[in-house]
């Protein structure tokens, strides 16, 4: 019993912190660019959106769903959006197939750019896409590539709240399945950290996140300088907003 609470604990552990940390980041990044250019900020927002939403029309269609309406760019206060009806003879599948289309920016961006960084910008191996994060890759013509690339299809892949009411089903059907597998089987079947290994590399993953990180950075330095007269006000501002919108129902 409390190894298969444990199992659902975890799983909902990762959900959470994948959807919090997230929504701060991408929160923090928007909010830090509108303090330096609002036009810039939305600028980058609208050409972070279009791969948000292709990727959820994406497993929307893998998922057999019927497509009512897709939106790719935001207008005014209108974000962009997939609207899909997903349907099963099966009930307890519509949670599962809604689950993946939810998280599907995360599930097909980041592969995506890891692909074609290692591919075709870096020309590495997976394993040295920490490369991306070295002040040699930075200041160079592949950083700004990386950078280009990065901005297209990372910087937007934050789930909405749309996304997390769209996963709520999927989670309890999953919660349900990994606690009864790994009651009656007696072991945790659901190995998250192999099967993350085997998805994705883990440490290109932090490799990807550190380099948001230095993105950010990068733009509250540039606050700092512009803003130096009120410099704490407009940092502290940043930080309140975007906490505020991590936990908000936008």
């Amino acid at each position: 019993m409390k190894l298969a609470i444990n199992a659902v604990g975890a799983f909902l552990l990762l959900y959470f912190i994948y959807y919090y940390a997230l929504r701060f980041i991408q929160s923090l990044f928007q909010n830090s660019l509108s303090c330096i250019n609002r036009f810039l900020s939305k600028l980058i927002y609208g050409i972070s959106t279009p791969a948000h939403e292709l990727a959820h029309l994406i497993v929307a269609l893998v998922c057999f769903s019927q497509i009512e309406h897709v939106k790719l760019f935001p207008t005014g206060n209108e974000p962009g959006y997939v609207k899909a009806n997903v349907s099963s003879k099966i009930p307890f599948v519509i949670g599962i197939k809604k689950f993946f289309i939810s998280i599907a920016p995360a599930l097909i961006n980041i592969p995506l750019f890891m692909f074609i960084e290692c591919r075709y910008v870096l020309k590495c191996n997976l394993s040295d896409l920490y490369r991306i994060i070295l002040p040699s890759t930075i200041f160079s013509k592949s950083g700004l590539i990386t950078l280009g690339l990065f901005i297209v299809l990372v910087s937007g892949i934050a789930p909405s709240h749309a996304d997390l009411k769209g996963t709520l089903k999927g989670l309890i059907t999953f919660c349900v399945l990994i606690f009864a597998i790994t009651y009656f089987t007696g072991h945790m079947v659901v190995d998250f950290k192999s099967i993350s290994s085997k998805i994705i590399s883990l440490d290109s993953l932090v490799s990807i996140v550190l380099y948001y990180i230095e993105v950010i950075a990068f733009t509250l330095v540039l606050n700092i300088i512009i803003h130096f007269k009120n410099v704490f006000n407009v940092i502290y501002n940043i930080f309140k907003q975007s906490i505020i919108h991590t936990f908000s129902k936008g």
